[in-house]
């Protein structure tokens, strides 16, 4: 036998990287620009700034105040220099209120858009079952939402809902039970209108009150947990719209007994 070592096979690899990596690199090629998208749509939560500014400030006391000389992430330049009309300005504090109110209670829920924010008061939490008037202890969400329509300058809707069920003491039978729910919305949300009125002194003019009755159901009203979400009292505070309510602002004045 000899004692030479045999000769090392010659490697038969394909020239080049392998084939693998170019898929690997269309796919960064493509996260990448998707994130760049992303960045490039975002935009700053100005009230949830404050928020978390407000909170490190309670953790940490006193933050330093340091100048700041470049463009915030996600905003431009052009929308810095945008002026918001006065209602919308304070449409900004209000969504900041309702929020906080959202979340601290569990009568209480919150909707924005653009240029409008819905407060949702459970039905319950203002009004005796089948009653219209404002019960006791309503005053600690109605004279919050008070403050606020002091502030707000455009219109307020005040919306009266409730379920199916006929309230005991309406002036229709029970083949109009529809139309008994119609009242009850509608005396409530009169209701309302004449605490705010009354015990706030809010602009009568700027309160709009509607009934939708039993119309526009949040849950089914099979159940009594869905009775109990239908039966509520809505707050839309709009920017931008005015108030046409004459009739109603004549009877009810701030002070009358």
């Amino acid at each position: 036998m000899s004692d030479e070592a045999a000769p090392a096979e010659e490697c038969k690899c394909e020239a080049g990287a392998p084939k693998w990596v170019v898929t690997f690199g269309d796919m960064m090629s493509l996260l990448l620009c998707f994130f760049v998208l992303l960045l490039s749509f975002s935009t700053t939560d100005v009230i949830k700034y404050r928020e978390m500014a407000g909170s490190l400030k309670e953790a940490f006391g006193i933050m330093a105040s340091v100048p700041n000389t470049q463009v915030p992430a996600g905003q431009t330049i052009v929308a810095q220099h945008i002026q918001l009309p006065p209602a919308l300005t304070v449409l900004v504090t209000v969504r900041a209120t309702a929020m906080r109110m959202d979340d601290s209670s569990s009568d209480v829920e919150m909707e924005a858009g653009a240029d409008w924010v819905r407060i949702k008061v459970d039905g319950d939490a203002l009004f005796e079952s089948g009653e219209y008037r404002v019960r006791e202890g309503a005053g600690v969400i109605l004279d919050e939402i008070g403050d606020l329509a002091n502030e707000f300058d455009g219109t307020i809707i005040i919306e009266g809902h409730t379920d199916t069920d006929g309230p005991a003491n309406s002036r229709f039978n029970e083949a109009d039970d529809y139309l008994g729910n119609y009242e009850l919305g509608a005396l409530r949300a009169v209701s309302v209108l004449d605490y705010l009125v009354r015990q706030k002194n809010v602009d009568r003019q700027k309160l709009v009150p509607l009934s939708h009755g039993g119309a526009r159901p949040r849950e089914t009203n099979d159940l009594t947990e869905g009775k109990a979400r239908n039966r509520r009292v809505e707050f839309e505070f709009r920017a931008g719209a005015e108030a046409h309510n004459d009739d109603i602002g004549n009877e009810i004045k701030p002070g009358d007994q």
